[in-house]
């Protein structure tokens, strides 16, 4: 019996694995390639008419965060990613000016495109310095109007937003969120002389004016947004304990609960990916990152089911080297999800994959 048991083990434990290899990436943007030294920071959203449009930093000259010579690159799919456009610069500041962390959004009504991201001026040599304080970052878009074939100028959007003492606000990389009043909303971090912290930038009037939220919490950012069905506001955000902060408002921002941590959604400080679907007529929550609190390995997407209380069910995407992630609801109903990863360094490649929500969202492995 024990040897009957043992056999049906490891035939199940085979499926599993063979599952997991039977995903198909391809590789969408590729170190050293385009005359660009290192691609990072993927965003990625499904347009209203099913477009696919991927945009992430393209570091030109050599790897590392603003200040730097960091351009924004795009890619675009019209057949749910089986294949994509050339890339294309759409963002291209002279010398050591840059644009880092990209965050994409669409009004619902209107079809505009919004390109979020931190400028820096490249003034200051200091990358990563403490609390960042060697860099000075300020909140920009720009917009398309036409799928991401045109863009607008740059556009300044902290006027207004900045309270005295801020130095910098940025955009948390990935994409942000309409809510189900057609409130387009823009998390983004910023910092002060002595802390980081994260607030949410949103929009009655689609993107003509911006206004800001209360704050959400000290000590987090990279902060991802879901709204729930009974109007809750769901924030999960990258922090320094090696499990995600999770935060909640239940009057549209102005107020914010305490920050607790949940003890199933493991990182080793990094960003996430975190977007609400449904399946089977049933709500459902998605999370993407690197499931380990000490190395930037293992992309896993997590399932919840009953609002991020619990998370069941995680399917192992890269076993490897894997850092940020985004995650798209695709036109023919699969998943998407963009990530960084590599054989020995997660910010060799960012690669594209399409998976079916069915097998996403099994519980029996």
């Amino acid at each position: 019996m024990k040897l009957i048991h043992l056999v049906v083990c490891v035939i199940f434990l085979s499926q599993a694995i063979l599952r997991s290899q039977e995903l198909d990436p391809q590789d969408i943007f590729i170190a050293n390639t385009h005359g660009i030294t290192q691609f990072r920071i993927p965003a990625l959203i499904t347009t209203n008419s099913g477009t696919l449009i991927a945009v992430c930093d393209a570091r030109v000259d050599r790897e590392g965060d603003p200040p730097n010579n960091v351009d924004q690159v795009l890619r675009r799919s019209f057949d749910n990613g089986n294949t994509w456009e050339s890339l294309v610069t759409i963002l291209d500041f002279p010398n050591k000016e840059g644009a880092g962390d990209p965050q994409l959004i669409q009004d619902p009504q209107t079809n505009r495109i919004f390109l979020f991201y931190g400028y820096c001026p490249g003034r200051n040599e200091l990358i990563n310095a403490p609390i960042m304080l060697g860099r000075h970052l300020s909140l920009q878009y720009i917009f398309s109007d036409d799928e991401g074939i045109s863009w607008s100028l740059p556009i300044m959007v902290e006027y207004g937003l900045k309270k005295d003492g801020w130095h910098s606000l940025w955009p948390c990389p990935g994409r942000g969120t309409v809510l189900s009043d057609g409130t387009l909303v823009v998390p983004i971090s910023g910092y002060d002389t002595k802390e980081i912290f994260s607030h949410l930038v949103f929009s009655k009037d689609h993107g003509e004016t911006w206004q800001i939220s209360g704050r959400i919490g000290v000590g987090i950012n990279e902060a991802t947004l879901v709204e729930l069905s009974d109007g809750t506001l769901l924030v999960n955000a990258r922090n320094d304990t090696k499990k995600r902060a999770i935060i909640t408002s239940g009057d549209h921002g102005e107020s914010w609960s305490e920050i607790s941590y949940h003890p199933q959604l493991v990182e080793p400080t990094c960003q996430g990916s975190f977007i609400k679907t449904q399946h089977k007529n049933q709500d459902i929550l998605l999370f993407s990152n690197p499931d380990d609190s000490q190395k930037r390995q293992k992309m896993t997407i997590k399932v919840s089911f009953d609002n991020g209380q619990t998370w069941p069910v995680k399917k192992l995407i890269y076993s490897g080297p894997s850092a940020y992630s985004c995650l798209t609801a695709l036109a023919d109903g699969n998943i998407g999800i963009l990530y960084e990863n590599g054989e020995k360094d997660p910010y060799d490649k960012i690669s594209f994959v399409s998976l079916d929500l069915d097998w996403l969202t099994e519980v029996s492995d």
